[in-house]
């Protein structure tokens, strides 16, 4: 059962590491340099953003079944219940997930509209700009899930 614990905690650590990490290096590096340079309507740049979207993918779902393992191993998860600090915690971590797992999901469905209007400047620039404010909604809520899981771990 350790074991398992265990693993599941690594895995989980490293697909929210994945997830988010990729999400924060779009964000700062990859799409203000691409738009600074006045590429980001080329199809190396939009062909990141797509190829960008099965890791996404991966490890969201990775990150969902090791969270409900995680939560369902714990002794002090009950179904429905939010009387303690850390269930309240684990409440605000569950929206946090589900936010960024929306997010994510209309993320993915621009990058395809990014991609129908390459060749039209300002419907792209209106779906990069999109794409933009996605990626910082999922970003958010990132840290806010990082902040309720570190306080769950502190309780």
């Amino acid at each position: 059962m350790d074991f398992v614990l265990w693993a599941s905690r690594l895995m989980h650590v490293v697909s929210v590491v994945v997830w988010f990490g990729g999400l924060i290096f779009l964000n700062v590096v990859m799409l203000p340099v691409s738009h600074h340079e006045g590429e980001s309507r080329s199809k190396a740049a939009v062909g990141a953003l797509h190829r960008f979207n099965g890791f996404v993918w991966s490890s969201l779902w990775t990150a969902l079944i090791t969270g409900l393992l995680l939560m369902l191993l714990s002794p002090r998860f009950l179904w429905f219940e939010y009387s303690t600090l850390w269930q309240k915690l684990l409440a605000a971590k569950q929206v946090a997930f589900l936010l960024a797992g929306f997010f994510s999901w209309q993320t993915a469905k621009v990058v395809g509209r990014m991609e129908e209007t390459q060749n039209e400047p300002d419907a792209y620039e209106r779906w990069r700009l999109t794409y933009v404010r996605l990626i910082r909604r999922t970003i958010f809520c990132g840290i806010v899930g990082f902040l309720s899981a570190a306080g769950m771990e502190v309780l």
